[in-house]
């Protein structure tokens, strides 16, 4: 690094860049691999017209391969999980709604939608979506939101309604647990 920092200002640079476009490939949902075999090559070629060569050698810096792109997406979702998780344990209390769906692949899912307080009013928000490894009975459905719970860290006591499509739901504080 020189001593203007402008090294390290170019490597800021081209990370940002590959985090903007490893969004904008998720939001158009196509493959990981468009960055490295359709993006860069246009990038770059369209840059070397209108900048220069100087610049398109600098854009060929980004990395956008397909484990990049792949990583990127990851490191985005786990930073949007902990933002949600931290605005649902700073509310006073939340509640769920939870379906179980099927996907393409014939594989059941449960997604879970969170309703809480913020200094904005009541927000709903999309929680989590994970695989239902046995069942969509009630005791599967129930293990599958104890995991997220215990891996993410909302508390229990601060969950005052759940919300379903059929399912009796009745919520038990002095246990700590739900009773599907």
């Amino acid at each position: 690094m020189d001593e203007s920092g402008t090294y390290q200002q170019t490597n800021i640079s081209i990370v940002k860049d590959s985090y903007v476009i490893a969004l904008q490939v998720a939001k158009a949902k196509k493959p990981h691999t468009t960055g490295e075999s359709l993006l860069k090559p246009c990038t770059v070629y369209s840059v070397r017209l209108v900048l220069g060569e100087e610049s398109s050698q600098k854009m060929k810096l980004i990395s956008l391969s397909n484990n990049t792109i792949k990583n990127r997406d990851a490191k985005m979702s786990e930073n949007i999980k902990e933002n949600m998780v931290s605005k649902v344990m700073s509310s006073p209390f939340f509640s769920l709604q939870i379906d179980e769906s099927t996907d393409v692949t014939n594989i059941a899912q449960l997604l879970a939608f969170c309703r809480y307080i913020t200094d904005k009013g009541i927000e709903e928000k999309f929680l989590f979506c994970r695989q239902l490894e046995m069942t969509t009975k009630s005791v599967d459905v129930l293990a599958v939101v104890a995991d997220f719970f215990e891996e993410s860290g909302p508390s229990w006591n601060k969950l005052e309604g759940v919300f379903s499509d059929g399912g009796l739901i009745c919520l038990v504080h002095d246990q700590d647990s739900l009773l599907l």
